[in-house]
């Protein structure tokens, strides 16, 4: 398992995936179950889809204040209106 060092003090990197995904879960304006984290080494990728672009941003927005974060690659797509 991985182990991240911030400011002296450790994170294994299940800690901050569980944190990330612990964000999104309360972020309102991401649907739930509709992104999917990634964690290697402080590195947070993000897949999925959303309904609108601004939800795509505000979930690479909350990743990025998680500690032990990184970098964020996002992933996750806007759907097209039906």
């Amino acid at each position: 398992m991985w182990y991240l060092q911030e400011a002296g003090r450790g994170f294994e990197v299940s800690d901050v995936q569980a944190e990330v995904v612990n964000a999104l879960h309360w972020a309102i304006p991401i649907p739930q179950y509709s992104v999917t984290v990634e964690v290697h080494g402080g590195e947070v990728t993000l897949r999925g889809a959303v309904e609108r672009p601004h939800q795509r941003s505000y979930a690479e927005a909350i990743v990025r204040l998680v500690t032990g974060v990184t970098g964020v690659l996002n992933e996750i797509k806007v759907r097209a209106p039906n």
